[in-house]
């Protein structure tokens, strides 16, 4: 048994993304928006595009993001077994939030942004589950692709005015999702955030999750922070290292 479908196989592969729909429930986003802005609520200078790193400090419903059991088969599916979460954090958006240009792509970082696949095998780097609370329709902006750009060999040749946003092109996506889809998508994909154009409020949360030999964050988690983690969160915590990492899942 395989977490992902034969169809989810083939579009990760061609597209270096998946949407994952309804993993949470409207009740369950509508709760994390509000404990969301309990912690962290907005103050009268902030503008229309807010980021928190970190945001499993926020208390247990975020840490139990990190291996929630909808979602955890896919990711060690497309990672592995010996997985790690490397970090965290959310972006909010409100009308006019300006855009971000187009980054990422395969080896943009040597040891960091990659794409395998072998013998029926997919394999990745740093790999991103973006945890949708609310909807994101067609041309509302916020996260947009190249849609098989995890395999590109001619990264150089991206025009600088497309990654900009200066100038629209068709072949950069903006996914349409709801309230309680989750994206998954590798690093190794040219990706950003596209200006946001709803009026309503784009609420995600980011959960990164990298090799058990690799790492972007400058430093790892400190299970001590998080006392009442699980004994397969604080595994997922574990720092960066070639020694074998107990596997989080048996892989399928």
């Amino acid at each position: 048994m395989s977490a992902l479908s034969d169809e989810d196989k083939f579009l990760f592969d061609l597209r270096g993304f998946l949407v994952v729909k309804n993993v949470l429930s409207t009740d369950e986003c509508e709760e994390l928006i509000r404990l969301a802005d309990d912690v962290w609520p907005r103050q009268p200078d902030d503008g229309p595009y807010r980021r928190f790193n970190g945001i499993s400090a926020w208390g247990e419903p975020f840490v139990d993001l990190m291996d929630d059991d909808r979602l955890l088969p896919y990711l060690v599916e497309l990672v592995g077994s010996r997985l790690r979460i490397d970090h965290d954090y959310c972006i909010f958006m409100r009308e006019h939030a300006a855009r971000h240009t187009l980054h990422g792509g395969p080896w943009r970082y040597e040891s960091d942004h990659w794409y395998r696949y072998h013998d029926g095998m997919m394999r990745n780097g740093l790999t991103v589950a973006t945890w949708n609370l609310t909807d994101a329709p067609p041309g509302a902006g916020g996260f947009v692709c190249v849609p098989g750009s995890h395999k590109s060999n001619f990264l150089q040749h991206m025009p600088r005015d497309v990654a900009r946003f200066e100038r629209a092109a068709d072949w950069v996506v903006q996914p349409a999702m709801s309230a309680g889809d989750v994206l998954i998508f590798t690093e190794a994909l040219i990706h950003g955030t596209a200006a946001w154009t709803a009026g309503h409020e784009r609420r995600t949360l980011l959960y990164k999750y990298s090799p058990p030999h690799s790492t972007w964050a400058k430093a790892p988690y400190d299970p001590n922070d998080f006392p009442e983690a699980t004994p397969r969160q604080r595994r997922l915590m574990a720092p960066p290292s070639v020694e074998s990492h107990p596997p989080v899942l048996e892989e399928r």
